[in-house]
């Protein structure tokens, strides 16, 4: 899969801790923020220098010390930024040299403090592109993920686990109402690759988090 471009240590509430590697010179790590992955475009709402940012609204004795060595580290709470902390939504990152910004990262699932406590079933649903998959980047590895094509007219939905990789096809109901248009995968994934055939195609899908085993 295409390497995340950054990564959320801690959640907790009013706390998103997330660090990303430090390039030479970049000016600037932007966060956008949407409901859905689907929402076009992401709102910027975070522009940190590479010295990195902390929320002055967040208290700095509750920010555990980590090591960041080569690291832009970002602390920010979702509320001072407009973001309900207690429902689900979606990053999305880029750099910025010169004012101009580098490519935008996939779309990464932030979930509430309350859903990394106990085994929960996590259901996202979308609306999946033509032109080229769209990576959907998880909370972590996640595990018993059950897909459904919602399309009902005639178009097929690819579904694929790692970046130019091999697809699995979720066929419509309507082309074939005998056959299934769920697929259920094993196996832990952090990443998902979502493509219609020819067209757009809604879909939704459950999964939930993988513990060590």
């Amino acid at each position: 899969m295409a390497a995340r471009q950054f990564s959320i240590r801690r959640r907790r509430p009013n706390i998103i801790d997330i660090d990303t590697p430090f390039i030479a010179g970049v000016d600037g790590y932007r966060l956008k923020w949407a409901t859905n992955f689907d929402v076009s475009p992401f709102t910027t709402f975070l522009t940190a220098p590479n010295t990195g940012y902390q929320d002055p609204s967040i208290n700095p004795r509750v920010i555990e010390s980590q090591p960041v060595t080569g690291k832009v580290r970002i602390v920010f709470n979702p509320v001072t930024f407009g973001i309900t902390d207690t429902a689900p939504f979606w990053l999305r990152f880029c750099t910025v040299t010169g004012g101009m910004e580098g490519t935008l990262g996939a779309p990464t699932l932030v979930l509430t403090d309350t859903s990394h406590h106990g085994v929960g079933i996590v259901a996202i649903s979308g609306t999946a592109p033509f032109v080229a998959p769209l990576q959907l980047d998880l909370p972590g590895l996640m595990q018993d993920f059950v897909i459904v094509n919602e399309n009902l007219a005639s178009k097929s939905l690819f579904i694929g686990t790692e970046d130019g990789g091999p697809v699995v096809t979720i066929i419509p109901g309507a082309a074939a109402p005998s056959e299934t248009q769920v697929l259920s995968l094993l196996g832990t994934q952090g990443s998902l690759y979502v493509q219609g055939d020819g067209a757009t195609v809604d879909f939704s899908a459950t999964f939930t988090k993988s513990f060590p085993r």
